[in-house]
């Protein structure tokens, strides 16, 4: 099969601001992310926060809903993982809906299945496969124990690949300990005392033999459309989606 090239593109949808693969839903695969605008929290998780476990569950819900609205789909389909910074991958089952366990990593082989990962600095990545899509949540730990590489066995070979909005090394000062973790584990270190996880994620997932793969260029820190929780400590979190669609668009 011949796959268009990863693209994202920021779109309006029911009030909301989204990046999100034109060519791609119309092959039948949903992929997005969310910011923070549009929704209803309070501070400090103004306003679209999608996480129901930093203290906003119930503006939280009524967001995911403003979410599944815009992008089309049932919220009762969403499946999430509790996100531990590791590399365990879990399989969401045509059926399955909110938390599927531990892990860092969503797969999904049925159509219908909505697969979600929070964010708000460590890097969204969603895969699209011959076996699959993917849903991933790499920070530093997961990109070092191999998330990404998981992720690609779990649905390869990998046809398309989307990295969202994460932090960037222009605000990711950090210590010895992590980017000593970086040059062990292979991954590119930015400087002295820094490290760009969405350079270091495009790396993992080129040396897992993906090759069609989009980059957002923004910094979640940089940004104020995003969260940050490098920036801003207590805050809201962002999502990234992932479905094999019941029927194209």
């Amino acid at each position: 099969m011949t796959t268009a090239q990863a693209t994202l593109l920021e779109v309006e949808a029911g009030g909301l601001r989204l990046l999100t693969d034109p060519r791609a839903r119309k092959r039948g695969v949903l992929v997005a992310f969310s910011d923070r605008n549009g929704g209803v929290s309070d501070a400090p998780f103004d306003t679209l926060n999608v996480s129901r476990s930093v203290g906003d569950p119930h503006q939280a819900d009524t967001n995911r809903r403003r979410v599944a609205a815009a992008l089309g789909f049932d919220v009762g389909s969403l499946a999430q993982v509790r996100q531990v910074h590791g590399a365990e991958v879990v399989e969401a089952a045509a059926g399955c809906s909110g938390v599927q366990g531990e892990g860092d990593g969503l797969v999904a082989r049925d159509r219908g299945v909505v697969c979600g990962v929070l964010t708000a600095d460590c890097v969204p990545v969603l895969l699209e496969g011959d076996g699959g899509v993917a849903a991933l949540h790499a920070g530093w730990r997961g990109l070092v124990a191999g998330v990404l590489q998981r992720g690609v066995e779990e649905v390869g070979p990998v046809v398309a690949a989307w990295i969202g909005p994460s932090i960037h090394s222009c605000c990711y000062e950090v210590g010895d300990d992590v980017t000593g973790a970086f040059t062990r584990a292979g991954l590119p270190v930015a400087g002295p005392g820094r490290v760009d996880p969405s350079t270091a994620a495009l790396a993992a997932l080129q040396r897992a033999g993906v090759n069609n793969i989009v980059r957002s260029g923004q910094c979640t820190s940089c940004s104020s459309n995003y969260f940050s929780h490098r920036r801003d400590g207590e805050t809201g979190r962002q999502g990234a989606f992932v479905s094999l669609l019941e029927s194209p668009s």
